[in-house]
């Protein structure tokens, strides 16, 4: 009798399992509109304070001189934002040690709910937008990237 069940929960597990995985493709929670007070999608104009980032090969790449170097409690070592078209498109985190992967990822947690896990790879989907974090032991660096793929905003 022992067999049935196990059989019986295994083509119960393997009947549901499809649910679950579709069912987890889209965060409940809203997705960010902004990211410290800049609208994704919103035209490089209507942002003040971004200064072009100088080094060759970063074209429409931009930083704030004065940007604030924590994320919740971690620290981070730099922001980037990214432009397609003039309209801002991504904002991406770059930090430094396995504490701070852990303090960011633990915020995004509380403020969205849970991700998914592919590899090294943690992040949120939404249908016009995305959140990954990721981290390299070897190199004790992560990086955290917020992708819009919506409407450009207005302003």
């Amino acid at each position: 009798m022992k067999g049935k069940q196990l059989l019986l929960t295994i083509f119960t597990l393997i009947l549901f399992l499809p649910l679950s995985v579709t069912a987890g493709d889209f965060v409940q929670n809203p997705a960010p509109e902004k990211f410290r007070d800049m609208a994704f999608g919103a035209s490089l104009e209507s942002l003040t304070d971004l200064v072009p980032v100088p080094k060759a090969g970063y074209k429409d790449t931009y930083y704030r001189k004065d940007e604030k170097l924590t994320f919740g409690q971690a620290d981070i070592l730099s922001v980037a934002y990214y432009f397609r078209k003039d309209r801002l498109y991504r904002v991406g985190v770059a930090f430094e040690g396995e504490t701070n992967y852990f303090l960011i990822k633990d915020k995004l947690i509380r403020d969205f709910g849970p991700g998914r896990a592919v590899g090294a790879r943690y992040g949120w989907m939404w249908p016009e937008f995305s959140m990954e974090i990721n981290y390299d032991a070897s190199r004790h660096q992560g990086g955290l990237y917020y992708t819009y793929e919506g409407k450009p905003q207005d302003g």
